[in-house]
């Protein structure tokens, strides 16, 4: 991907000697004080913050397109650090606001804001010219009509407390990495321009806000439990000493993130910079000023591309957003059927949209699942691009299942994290067989947490638990309900011997 032009100057018009007036992608703004110095401590002026987004536009608006921005501006600049600058939040627009921004509004609790949307470079010139030097946006998106669609993408903060720094951070990050690809999902990370890192993932769309926050949450107090010295997931100042937070709640609808490749309002022009796994690893891992991305970019082009490609591109979350029902995913774009006998979907619709039976062997029944009684349940070993198990348990006529991606535990007194993925047929339960790469479609549910994309490694799926019959207990699985009504997340504990053998 190639640099984005600089505004090119049609002249002036009025105004000071130092002011211009500049056509940017069609549309007029005035720039103004273009010497004045916003960073005093490396000299960086209110040009170089133009000339800044005007050059990176290309990469960062795919992060910022569609999202309503709330503003940091420094209008007097950023100051120094014995004297930072005054600073204010913007979230409603002024009345001076160009007609052609484009805007959508956000009802709160006793008044309505209307938010810009950085669409293009004009949008992202005049919030430069206004001083907006950081712009924070939310994980979702509006649609075309203004409906607010499910998040797209999952964030973790990475904030180190007194006596940790980035390098703790990139370890924290790296275990948080092994979790998500557990979980089907490939987390890249960003340096926060600031003292953090920030780790994207992708999504589909098909989860709310409130069900992605809560498996955020449920990560870092994974992540905590397994590493108590290095890391903490309450965000109490008294418990952060020595750590470093896990801040999942950003994932909250109402919240934002420094949205990537913004500029930070610090005493230097620093940036919240896409990089690399190979980066973080390096013991020289440092945060990166304006002048390093730009050069960066020229060199290695973006490297959190991956998380817009992955993310299949535009959805129309309004045909899906509200949908219901045990067997709806929220996927949209699928033509195949749900069964030959009845247009509506039914508890296996998801799982046969993710499968092609002509190229896997695994069990693809056209018949809708007749409820049953039954209740067996089976583990199984996935060896995948990730080893991981999947818990599989009889109700109504299928195999509601989860992902385990630390394995099943060792101990009744232990908890691991547990994933719902989409309903399987009973057939599921004595499978055993190589699936071709590329064909595997299992993808985390409405329920769960739902990869981008269904183009998975192909691998070995093994039983490792004799598909037998049990008593379904509480201490079996947290979760026996219908998929329509189950929580995001389950604890599954491994179920003590019975007379049945495993």
């Amino acid at each position: 991907m190639t640099p984005a032009r600089t505004a090119s100057s049609r002249g002036t018009s009025g105004g000071s000697a130092n002011d211009v007036l500049v056509s940017v992608d069609g549309h007029r703004i005035r720039l103004t004080n273009l010497e004045k110095v916003i960073y005093p401590e490396t000299g960086t002026t209110k040009a170089d913050v133009l000339r800044y987004y005007s050059e990176i536009a290309d990469l960062m608006l795919p992060y910022v397109r569609d999202r309503a921005a709330t503003r940091k501006r420094w209008v007097n600049g950023v100051g120094t650090a014995e004297h930072p600058g005054d600073m204010f939040f913007q979230k409603n627009l002024s009345d001076g606001t160009p007609t052609w921004v484009k805007r959508r509004a956000i009802e709160h609790s006793d008044h309505d804001n209307e938010y810009p949307l950085v669409n293009d470079r004009a949008t992202l010139t005049w919030l430069a010219q206004i001083a907006a030097l950081e712009l924070h946006v939310p994980q979702w998106r509006f649609g075309r009509t203004g409906v607010r669609h499910n998040p797209d993408r999952l964030v973790l903060d990475l904030d180190p407390g007194d006596g940790t720094g980035l390098a703790e951070c990139a370890e924290v990050a790296k275990y948080a990495r092994e979790l998500l690809q557990g979980m089907g999902l490939e987390p890249m990370p960003v340096t926060s321009g600031s003292k953090g890192i920030h780790l994207y993932a992708a999504l589909d769309g098909s989860q709310t806000s409130d069900q992605v926050s809560a498996v955020a949450h449920e990560l870092a107090r994974i992540l905590e439990a397994d590493h108590p010295d290095l890391i903490v997931s309450d965000m109490k100042k008294t418990l952060r000493q020595g750590k470093v937070l896990v801040d999942w709640s950003q994932n909250n609808g109402s919240k934002t993130t420094v949205a990537p490749y913004s500029l930070r309002g610090r005493s230097h022009p620093m940036v919240a910079a896409p990089r690399t796994w190979r980066e973080l690893a390096s013991p020289s891992l440092a945060q990166l000023d304006f002048t390093e991305v730009l050069a960066r970019v020229k060199r290695r082009g973006d490297p959190l591309a991956v998380i817009t490609s992955s993310a299949g591109g535009e959805v129309s979350v309004e045909s899906v957003s509200g949908a219901s029902g045990s067997g709806s995913s929220g996927s949209s774009g699928s033509s195949r059927a749900s069964s030959p006998e009845t247009s509506e979907p039914d508890r296996l619709h998801t799982y046969r949209s993710k499968r092609d039976q002509a190229k896997t062997p695994e069990p693809v029944p056209d018949a809708r699942p007749a409820p049953g009684g039954g209740n067996s349940f089976v583990i199984q070993k996935h060896n995948a691009s990730r080893l991981h198990y999947d818990f599989r348990l009889e109700h109504d006529g299928v195999l509601v299942s989860w992902a385990l991606p630390k394995g099943t535990p060792t101990e009744t007194k232990v908890n691991h994290l547990a994933v719902q993925t989409e309903d399987h047929p009973l057939e599921y339960g004595s499978f055993e067989g190589t699936i071709p790469k590329g064909e595997y479609g299992e993808a985390w549910s409405r329920s769960g947490m739902k990869a981008p994309t269904t183009s998975r490694s192909g691998g070995m799926v093994k039983r490792s638990l004799r598909h037998c019959t049990a008593r379904r207990r509480a201490d079996s699985a947290a979760i026996v309900s219908s998929p329509s009504s189950t929580p995001v997340r389950a604890a599954v504990r491994r179920r003590p011997r019975t007379g049945s053998s495993t």
